[in-house]
């Protein structure tokens, strides 16, 4: 802020760290929409005793121990410059370590997984399953009916063309035949009919499945997974991944087997024909398995690199408009810009290789259907001279077929790749499928569990991974029912993951948590985090009105939600909005306050009526005038329960019934309040004096 100022350039603070106030030249007290104060700091003291001094009540004097007159700086200075100083080398050494080593270990987010080669048998088996077998099975039924009564038609009407020769013939044969005609004809239309619903009813049933099946995932994958993973990746998923499938993949899915089977259906009849066809045909069908697969393989890879380069866009253009990010947004416009291009570049090169892979291959694959022809006439036509019985019906039906290979061949080759690369997305589909879900199931507690709030930690050693070191190594404290318990320490210490622990929301894999005599890792994870309440540091609300997010689970009366919402003090604001409970809330509570959004977490945690309420840093993001409102509700409305209250402001905790004060992940001091501010050696009490 200083080299702003220097720099001549005007800085508006909006703050309520009533510190930071008497450094500048000029204060606008905001109140109600209002400027109700305006001018330096003397003269808002002048004009507002009152609130002056509220302000230096508040501010206990000073925010931090400054250095002495003398010069010399203080304990808590010292410490602060030795602390920071230990931290540089620390991250000096680790930094050069892994440029040595060479690796990423330690990267919070990961690169994003991309397979290589073919798409596995099992995404095919995947994709199928979502349909279900049966239903696969009638699709695949009615398929080879269609192609086969469609061959019976031909060979019908190549055996009517024979019957004309015969001067015998009478009006009761011809009826014979228009009859017969006419109920294959039926039977095709049918057929082709009801396998093409069938496979648009299967291919909804598999899109709603994959996507059902990813989204139960996702809602209980660990919350780790959020944190090392994009927001611009998950969208992936969901959009252009669950559009291929849902949109693309069944028509892709319709011209490749519609191509697959009258290619067979050639085969077949000049297999029926001419038996030696067969043997003469095996070697031209080997080089046309490698043309296709050189041209899957190039496909494929062009599509894999294609939705991976997606991933950053959703993700910066999710930051963007979702204004969740505005300045990181901003300040990485270039990466933004380079990623863009990439994109462009990416598509630019999967056209070049497209187009040329698609010259290529129209090439060979009429060269290999002109051959296919070739050798469908001689064998049909050797046959016929050398061996004779064939009739010439036959012989044309069957060239007539083998004429039509050279388009099929090119439309199962495309097709085919086309299959291959939208079976990419179902490969994505099925990688966040399978993610490792947390540990729902478990034994349901009593109705009134929790009945006392009595927390036993035995123990605890708890870190985020498996691969990532402890964040709390045994940690043993036993809290009593309707205790109210102070949780401080320095940045790192393990305040907040000790209450995800009481939640199960990061790994416990030492040691156990008992609340009123019962094992948390027992309890159902879902009525575990029913049973708890919380008022997070960042107030969260949903999108709906009020009374979805007061009680989403529709089951308190409108007098239980007006009476949570008057002990948070709420009441007057809800009341004069023209729809009451029902005003709608926007994308993250955007139409209220900071502070107003924070008592409403508290009104909400008031309704769950949890014996075990947790304030993780509630107050850290809200002003001094609601600090105090929370402060006062939760020792009024929350008498009788157990209060863990993770401090950001000392002063919050200071009328705690004890203090718990950790150090890296460790406990280092329980007690009450007076006995360790009596200590000289109290870190509890140099953490106080440092605030004062």
């Amino acid at each position: 802020m200083n080299l702003l100022i220097k720099n001549n350039q005007t800085v508006i603070l909006v703050t309520h760290q009533l510190q930071y106030l008497q450094e500048a030249d000029k204060i606008l007290v905001m109140q109600d929409g209002r400027i109700k104060h305006q001018g330096t700091m003397e003269e808002i003291a002048e004009a507002d005793p009152t609130l002056y001094n509220s302000w230096k009540e508040a501010i206990n004097y000073v925010s931090e121990v400054e250095a002495d007159p003398s010069g010399n700086e203080s304990e808590s200075e010292t410490e602060r410059k030795k602390l920071k100083r230990q931290i540089s080398r620390q991250m000096t050494v680790e930094e050069e370590e892994k440029k040595k080593a060479g690796s990423e270990e330690g990267k919070l987010i990961e690169k994003e997984e991309m397979e290589r080669g073919s798409v596995s048998y099992r995404v095919y088996l995947y994709y199928l399953g979502a349909i279900t077998y049966p239903v696969v099975l009638i699709v695949t039924f009615f398929i080879l009916s269609q192609s086969g009564i469609r061959i019976g038609t031909n060979f019908w009407l190549s055996k009517w063309s024979e019957s004309n020769l015969d001067p015998n013939a009478t009006n009761d044969d011809l009826t014979y035949w228009i009859g017969g005609y006419a109920g294959l004809s039926f039977g095709t239309i049918a057929a082709q009919l009801i396998a093409s619903a069938l496979l648009v009813f299967s291919s909804l049933i598999a899109a709603k499945s994959l996507h059902l099946a990813m989204l139960h995932t996702i809602i209980r994958v660990p919350m780790r997974f959020f944190d090392t993973t994009p927001i611009g990746r998950i969208i992936n998923r969901f959009s252009n991944d669950t559009q291929i499938v849902d949109m693309k993949l069944i028509n892709t899915l319709n011209g490749l087997l519609g191509s697959m089977m009258n290619c067979l259906s050639a085969i077949v009849v000049n297999a029926v024909v001419t038996p030696i066809f067969l043997a003469i045909v095996f070697p031209v069908a080997v080089a046309y398995i490698f043309l296709q697969k050189y041209f899957i393989t190039t496909s494929r890879e062009l599509q894999r690199l294609d939705s991976v380069s997606k991933s950053p866009v959703f993700a910066y253009f999710s930051e963007t408009l979702g204004g969740l990010a505005t300045i990181r947004a901003y300040n990485s416009q270039k990466t933004f810009y380079r990623t863009i291009m990439e994109r462009i570049n990416v598509n630019n090169t999967a056209y070049l290789y497209l187009q040329t892979a698609n010259r290529w291959l129209a090439a060979r694959l009429d060269f290999i259907g002109a051959l296919v022809v070739l050798l469908a006439g001689l064998t049909t036509t050797i046959s016929a001279v050398v061996f004779g019985g064939v009739p010439a019906s036959e012989v044309g039906l069957a060239i007539s077929y083998a004429l039509q290979v050279s388009g099929y061949l090119n439309w199962v080759v495309r097709s085919a790749a086309d299959t291959e690369m939208q079976m990419n997305a179902v490969e994505r589909v099925k990688y966040y499928s399978s993610l490792k879900r947390e540990q729902y199931e478990g034994l349901e507690p009593p109705l009134n569990w929790p009945h006392r709030g009595q927390i036993s930690i035995d123990n605890v050693s708890v870190r985020y991974a498996a691969d990532l070191d402890p964040v709390l190594q045994e940690v043993s404290v036993n809290i009593q029912a309707g205790e109210k318990v102070g949780i401080c320490g320095r940045t790192g210490s393990g305040k907040s993951s000790l209450t995800l622990a009481l939640f199960r929301i990061i790994d416990i894999f030492r040691g156990r948590i008992l609340i009123d005599g019962i094992d948390v890792a027992t309890v159902p994870l879902t009525t575990l985090r029913q049973r708890l309440a919380i008022i997070p540091q960042d107030p969260v609300l949903f999108t709906g009105t009020i009374r979805r997010n007061l009680d989403p689970e529709e089951k308190r009366t409108d007098q239980q939600l007006w009476q949570a919402l008057e002990i948070a003090q709420l009441k007057d604001v809800v009341g004069n909005l023209e729809e009451g409970l029902e005003s709608k809330v926007t994308e993250g509570g955007e139409n209220y306050s900071v502070g107003q959004r924070q008592l409403f977490c508290l009104a909400r945690a008031f309704l769950r009526d949890s014996q075990v309420l947790i304030m993780d840093e509630a107050t850290a993001s809200i002003d001094m005038q609601t600090d105090q409102i929370l402060q006062d509700v939760v020792a009024s409305a929350f008498a009788d329960k157990t209060v863990l209250t993770i401090a950001h402001r000392i002063a919050t905790i200071l009328n705690s019934d004890s203090i718990l004060v950790l150090s890296d992940g460790r406990v280092i001091e329980y007690d009450s309040p007076d006995n360790l501010l009596a200590r000289e050696d109290s870190v509890f009490a140099s953490l106080v004096k440092g605030s004062q």
